[in-house]
């Protein structure tokens, strides 16, 4: 990320058609390349604003109401709506507004993961709100989008067929309690490496079967927020050598 001096300078490059869709193909990220394009100093302190106030939101709303609860799930759609950040793939075709949208939660995201990678208190706390503006955003997703998702991040979670499903009914509903044959039917199932599953394997929460545990949909989640976490967890260690590099960047910037 490189920075302007220019407080008038803002982001106004459009780019069109597969270049949009290259940079950002899903509203929902694992912020796993960090941003290489020039941004003002004032785009840099209201993306950082912005993501903060996102943040707080998330972490207030995880005290005041049971998490994923009807309850919490609401309000916190409407904070997203109110601070106007990408929660949910409406669409398809990226245009410039979805482009820039999804643009500044990539950005703010690794702002503030700078400014949150200096002391273990700071990490704990980034990584548990990412978390949960995470998990809240995948719940949203389609099965379509979860399996776009998921092959866009290289992760080995493939749905089961029906016809695969069929041949391990029994043992599938009997790993998943209170989960009915009617249930069982209109529920996607993915097939992970066992070690990738540990959580759901070690209470016998899953079925396993020759090294892959089948997992319903409604617990994948729980598979990909832990490798979210892994790879946050490194990478803000990471981010510690970089830190003074970037703002004192900034800060030779206002001084000139």
């Amino acid at each position: 990320m490189l920075f302007s001096r220019d407080r008038k300078f803002r982001h106004t490059t459009r780019l069109t058609g597969d270049r949009k869709g290259d940079l950002y193909p899903s509203s929902l990220q694992f912020y796993q390349h960090p941003p290489t394009e020039n941004i003002s100093l004032t785009e840099f302190e209201t993306f950082a604003i912005e993501r903060l106030k996102l943040l707080k939101a998330v972490e207030n709303l995880g005290v005041s109401y049971l998490k994923n609860s009807d309850d919490y799930n609401k309000k916190l759609e409407q904070e997203l709506r109110k601070l106007k950040f990408p929660y949910r793939a409406l669409q398809d075709e990226i245009n410039d507004e979805v482009y820039d949208l999804r643009r500044k939660d990539h950005i703010s995201h690794f702002i503030l993961r700078l400014a949150y990678c200096q002391s273990e208190d700071l990490r704990r706390w980034f990584i548990q709100q990412e978390m949960d503006l995470f998990k809240f955003r995948f719940s949203l997703l389609t099965k379509e989008k979860v399996q776009e998702f998921l092959k866009l991040n290289d992760l080995e979670y493939v749905a089961i067929s029906q016809e695969e499903k069929n041949m391990h009914k029994e043992d599938l509903m009997n790993s998943s309690f209170g989960l009915s044959l009617t249930k069982m039917e209109d529920l996607e199932f993915y097939k992970v490496p066992f070690q990738a599953a540990l959580d759901l394997v070690r209470p016998r929460k899953v079925f396993l079967w020759h090294g892959f545990a089948y997992i319903p949909h409604t617990d994948i989640v729980s598979i990909v927020l832990n490798d979210f976490r892994t790879k946050l967890s490194k990478a803000l260690a990471v981010s510690v050598n970089y830190y003074f590099v970037v703002f004192h960047s900034i800060y030779l910037l206002i001084l000139n």
